[in-house]
């Protein structure tokens, strides 16, 4: 258990630049999305800005607009903008990809020397995803609360901490999907591979669910998607958070997890 931890801890230092950056990032956005809702609120402006918005954007959004374009829903867009959702998803598909990494340098068959369990190369690479998923989601939390502290009107309506950590959990829930994913074809093939096919079939599930809002026939595929299960829309309209997306979401990363547990224990390592 401790050369496990002391494993871990080495591969949070190779890494940790890569995650204090992207966590200041993340809080920085969240920080000026709440300064640019103030400002929108401030001006009255929502209304305006829906109406610019294309008719597209109008189909994805569907009932939840009003609540979108509101000081409230641009505070929590922060948790389901793309470019965020796009930058947790890489970030754990980067961190999964460790292991193959690693059995591509030599590093691994070094680490193996020592009196260690291979089974370590993915136990410790799940918790050094699971542990950078939280540290990026208080990240985000802790720029949404600075921000609503220093700049929130007097007369909005702020999101409640309830609705926020609900929006947090789907997030991370999705991020940590993909990690499953990645981790299961890092554990069987080069890193270039494994990183390249995850990233592909997420922006084809991505593209899929999409499609499936804007053209109704495509809806018998959506099914296939984890960003299906991705629905922050309805939470900022103040509808729970479905458990059984949670679930699902879950058991994705679960199945990724134990294949990649499976295929380690058979793969030959010494190349």
């Amino acid at each position: 258990m401790r050369i496990g931890f002391l494993l871990w801890r080495l591969s949070l230092k190779r890494v940790w630049p890569l995650l204090a950056a992207t966590g200041l990032l993340l809080a920085g956005f969240q920080l000026l999305r709440v300064l640019i809702a103030a400002s929108v609120h401030n001006a009255g402006e929502f209304a305006q800005i829906a109406e610019l918005l294309p008719p597209f954007v109008r189909a994805l959004l569907g009932p939840a607009l009003t609540s979108v374009m509101s000081f409230s829903g641009i505070v929590c867009g922060g948790y389901f903008d793309l470019g965020i959702v796009i930058a947790l998803v890489v970030l754990n598909i980067a961190l999964a990809t460790v292991p193959a990494s690693e059995i591509e340098t030599g590093f691994a068959d070094l680490i193996l020397a020592r009196p260690l369990r291979r089974h370590w190369l993915i136990t410790r690479t799940i918790a050094l995803v699971w542990f950078a998923t939280v540290v990026m989601l208080l990240m985000i939390q802790a720029g949404t609360w600075t921000g609503l502290a220093l700049f929130a009107p007097s007369d909005a309506a702020a999101p409640s901490g309830r609705q926020m950590v609900a929006l947090a959990l789907n997030l991370g829930m999705l991020a940590l999907c993909w990690s499953g994913v990645a981790l299961a074809f890092g554990a069987a093939f080069r890193r270039g591979v494994a990183g390249g096919t995850t990233s592909l079939l997420a922006f084809a599930a991505l593209l899929i669910d999409y499609a499936q809002q804007l053209w109704p026939p495509l809806e018998r595929l959506g099914w296939v998607s984890p960003f299906r299960y991705f629905r922050p829309f309805e939470l900022v309209m103040g509808n729970p958070l479905p458990v059984e997306h949670l679930l699902i979401l879950w058991a994705v990363a679960m199945t990724g997890y134990i294949v990649a547990y499976l295929v380690i224990s058979q793969r030959d390592i010494a190349r």
